[in-house]
């Protein structure tokens, strides 16, 4: 054989190899696309598992302490996990059009639960909030569940009324239905879920193409009302020392004050997984609201970027999906997209804001890290109602494709 054939041989079979093997590739992907984007499944699952590894760090010495178990918060947040994936199987069946469809049915639901939590005798109290409903060793938050239903019945709301936003009837009423959710919230007194659902209502109200001076108004709105709230209450009022926190060390700034520490402690490479001094004894709720705390003194500045990337590369795509959903014309789809991934980013910035220092300490848990079955349940279907919409938009789009 000729050098020549030899060569051109080589490169025939070279490229019959790479063709092959990127037909694989694209038959694989063709299989998956329809289901769910692959490329958010292993952000997801970059999250959840980076989130397990940092509450067994962050609870590792509160769990040997009082239960004698080192991983005791971590097997019950793997716990929540299963349970989770197991309630989002079923979930995945029901198409975002029949979620639409039901929305009012799912809310209602929601609201009935969180007028049980009020009811004397039936709410669970701690820290002198009553937010939970207890049954045998099951305790569930309504507050958690409500705000994501809120969230689809407010979508599918906007959807049915996008051509007539403008009109100040139509604007009114989430106003009203808001504004009776925040008094059953305050009645427990939840004042963290008061503010995350307003600021989603005024977030997709502008979405929605409403009139800049509706907007203007419901912003003053919730302003005078918030400061009357935070004026009438001595613990709320107390809570805006966060500027001087450790001047109040005693006091309502305990948390704040080793928060700060501890970050500051982390620098910019951290002491190391699971070496985090404050989680020993000295800062509470270390594997609930001040989790991110924990992640910065041990991961340093490193680890604190890595979250907000995973985070912000959460929105994005939630954001994708919403803008191929306004594209196909199915509306409710694209709003909800947006709303989810608002509604868990905005948790986690109000999360880490708090942690730093520049916002009044609140009762807000870090979604996927801190520990809690009822939030993880909701941030886990929060998801599931994405992978839903993905593939609802999927089909849409190959429909299309084949007029």
């Amino acid at each position: 054989m000729k050098k020549e054939d030899y060569i051109l041989k080589s490169v025939y079979l070279n490229k019959k190899y790479i063709f092959m093997k990127n037909d694989k590739k694209n038959s694989l992907n063709n299989i998956i696309k329809p289901f769910f984007d692959i490329n958010f499944f292993f952000l997801i699952i970059t999250i959840i598992l980076f989130g397990l590894l940092i509450l067994t760090s962050a609870s590792i010495d509160i769990s040997s302490r009082n239960y004698n178990q080192p991983f005791y918060f971590t097997f019950r947040q793997m716990g929540h996990l299963l349970f989770s994936i197991f309630v989002c199987y079923f979930f995945l069946y029901l198409s975002s059009e029949n979620l639409r469809k039901y929305n009012k049915l799912f809310f209602l639901f929601f609201l009935f639960f969180l007028i049980l939590v009020i009811i004397p005798g039936l709410g669970k109290t701690v820290n002198y909030s009553t937010r939970w409903l207890s049954y045998g060793g099951l305790n569930l938050q309504p507050s958690e569940f409500f705000k994501l239903f809120y969230i689809i019945w407010l979508c599918a709301y906007l959807d049915t009324n996008k051509k007539n936003i403008e009109s100040v009837k139509i604007f009114m009423i989430p106003v009203v239905v808001f504004s009776i959710s925040s008094l059953l919230l305050l009645l427990q007194p939840d004042f963290g879920s008061t503010v995350i659902i307003f600021l989603i209502t005024f977030i997709m109200l502008y979405i929605a193409k409403a009139k800049i001076i509706h907007l203007l108004t419901l912003l003053l709105f919730g302003l005078l009302n918030a400061t009357i709230l935070i004026l009438l209450s001595d613990e709320r009022l107390s809570r805006f020392n966060f500027f001087e926190p450790c001047a109040n060390y005693g006091g309502d700034g305990y948390h704040l004050c080793w928060s700060l520490m501890a970050i500051g402690s982390g620098g910019v490479f951290g002491k190391g997984l699971g070496a985090s001094t404050t989680k020993l004894s000295y800062l509470p709720e270390a594997h609930t609201d001040f989790i991110f705390a924990i992640l910065a003194e041990e991961l340093g500045i490193f680890g604190v970027i890595f979250t907000i990337i995973l985070f912000y590369l959460f929105i994005k795509k939630c954001f994708f999906v919403g803008d191929k959903s306004f594209r196909l014309g199915l509306i409710f789809q694209g709003y909800l997209s947006y709303a989810i991934g608002i509604f868990i980013s905005l948790q986690a910035f109000l999360n880490m804001s708090v942690n730093i220092g520049i916002v009044p300490t609140k009762g807000l848990a870090l979604p996927f890290f801190s520990y809690g079955g009822s939030n993880y349940l909701v941030s886990i279907l929060s998801i599931a109602i994405i992978l839903r919409i993905y593939r609802d938009v999927y089909k849409k789009s190959l429909n299309s494709s084949l007029r």
